[in-house]
């Protein structure tokens, strides 16, 4: 049994239906009434939330949930509402944030879940509606379509129903998602900025994806001149590899060094690691670079890495799921392409910077899950039309936006 089941009382399970009732209410208002989410749609979310309530009970009794060693450090912090020794500064913000959670859930890590569960669908319910900015014809079919596609998500399966961050990392994506969308068609810089703050806050490593996507986004939509924009440009990229060099690395960048940092992690994860290396040149890590940036994409296929993926059920069907969603995409590329040109490019670099840093068969599972939300709502609108039957046009499935 995990820990964090360890002192549950019979009376806990009546509390749990107390905090299940609160926040499926919570759900169904929000997408309702604040983000104006249809109400199959929404209720679709309030499923989520009673499947994933129902897992969380059920593998307090039968133990059926893989463990996962990261619910020990959250377990402790919710319980204890002590800062773990252990960890690095990287969780500082978000040890601040439990301190009050942790008081709303009673310092029970179990009902801490329950919240995260409720924070990752209302994440889910800014990236709908960030969407809808993106694509106006998105309609409540598509909503529909959409909210099912994260029903059925196999790794939300597993990572929302532990006491995980993920659900606050969704969350800051979500807040970064919606102000990128809103710069990119409305100009308006406040969300993105109030994004990017808060997803920095959340984790400190993104500062390396947040920058050059500010950047790009001053370049490309900013009415000014050219010498303002290379330096705007110059800047925010200078910042992202100061990140790398301080942040991450913490030593002079080399291949070397790169390689090392790599072969380090792999040797802690085990058996689950890919990817060990050997550079001593910028070509050797460019020969490289693509398997690993696939193995990320499709882990836990053994691309970079000898490896069973049946072995590792859940993210097999994660891969499976996201290939099913690549290919729904690219049958629409061209409209794709053509209206959502700056999102594409935004997916890229997620993957190229997430890939390239990632060693781990199932972090790379948890690590994609913000480029799987964004490929739902991408794929939704297309499914939508071929279940229940509506013939889309061509010209206006996918809309182009002016700039």
């Amino acid at each position: 049994m995990k820990t964090y089941f360890e002192n549950i009382e019979w009376y806990d399970y009546l509390i749990f239906l107390v905090y299940n009732g609160v926040f499926s209410y919570l759900i169904y208002r929000l997408g309702d009434v604040f983000f104006n989410i249809s109400k199959k749609a929404t209720l679709v979310l309030v499923l989520i939330f009673q499947l994933y309530f129902l897992l969380v009970v059920g593998d307090s009794f039968f133990n059926y949930l893989p463990y996962l060693p990261d619910s020990e450090l959250y377990s402790f912090m919710i319980s204890s509402g002590q800062y773990p020794e252990t960890s690095s500064e990287n969780i500082l913000v978000l040890y601040y944030a439990t301190l009050f959670i942790g008081t709303i859930c009673l310092n029970s890590p179990v009902i801490f879940v329950f919240f995260c569960i409720f924070l990752y669908l209302v994440a889910l319910m800014i990236f709908i509606r960030a969407w809808k900015v993106a694509l106006p014809t998105f309609n409540a079919a598509g909503e529909f379509t959409a909210t099912l596609l994260m029903l059925v998500w196999p790794a939300s399966m597993v990572y929302m129903t532990a006491p995980l961050r993920e659900a606050f990392i969704l969350f800051g994506f979500a807040l970064f998602f919606n102000g990128f969308i809103n710069f990119l068609y409305k100009q308006e810089w406040k969300s993105l900025l109030i994004g990017s703050l808060i997803i920095c806050a959340i984790r400190l490593q993104l500062i390396v994806m947040v920058f050059p996507v500010l950047g790009a986004l001053a370049v490309y939509k900013l009415k000014i001149n050219r010498l303002t924009k290379v330096s705007i440009m110059v800047s925010t990229l200078v910042i992202a590899l100061l990140a790398v060099r301080y942040i991450l690395v913490e030593e002079p960048l080399s291949p070397e060094t790169m390689a090392d940092m790599r072969n380090r992690g792999i040797l802690m994860v085990g058996e689950l690691g890919y990817g060990n290396v050997y550079w001593d040149s910028y070509l050797d890590m460019a020969r490289d670079y693509p398997f690993i940036i696939l193995q990320f994409l499709f882990s836990p296929l053994p691309i970079f890495v000898q490896h069973n993926p049946i072995d590792t059920f859940i993210p097999f069907l994660d891969c499976i799921f996201l290939i099913f969603l690549f290919i729904v995409i690219f049958a629409k590329l061209r409209l794709h392409i053509k209206n959502h040109l700056p999102l594409l490019l935004f997916l890229l670099f997620f993957i190229i910077l997430f890939g390239g840093y990632e060693y781990h068969l199932g972090g790379a599972v948890r690590h994609r899950m913000p480029l799987v939300i964004i490929l739902i709502l991408l794929s939704s609108q297309t499914i939508s039309n071929f279940l229940f039957k509506r013939k889309p046009d061509e010209e206006t499935e996918h809309p182009a936006v002016n700039h």
